[in-house]
């Protein structure tokens, strides 16, 4: 669960805070010391792009709950889709981005 203002998800005036509860599929230390966060998905989508504009929000969302959680930075978040990608790991987004 996190709480988080409703202009970071709607772009809104209205200041309410929300309740926001999802579940991480997988995050891991690496040997570099640098928290990986992956989530997984199965649903279609034809092109990479379109899976980040449909998944971003949720993995800014358990990116930022994720951190509180374990009072540490979120260095990598990756995107797994069986669909599109076929067993392959495709970077996301760069985390720094999301902080700007």
């Amino acid at each position: 669960y996190i709480n988080i203002n409703s202009n970071e998800i709607y772009n809104d005036d209205s200041n309410e805070e929300i309740l926001v509860q999802g579940v991480i599929d997988l995050y891991f230390i690496n040997e570099q010391n640098e928290v990986i966060l992956v989530d997984y998905k199965t649903d279609y989508v034809e092109t990479e792009q379109q899976l980040i504009e449909k998944y971003k929000t949720q993995l800014e969302m358990y990116k930022t709950a994720l951190e509180k959680g374990i009072n540490a930075k979120v260095d990598k978040t990756y995107i797994y889709s069986v669909k599109l990608f076929n067993l392959k790991l495709y970077y996301l987004f760069n985390i720094e981005h999301l902080n700007n």
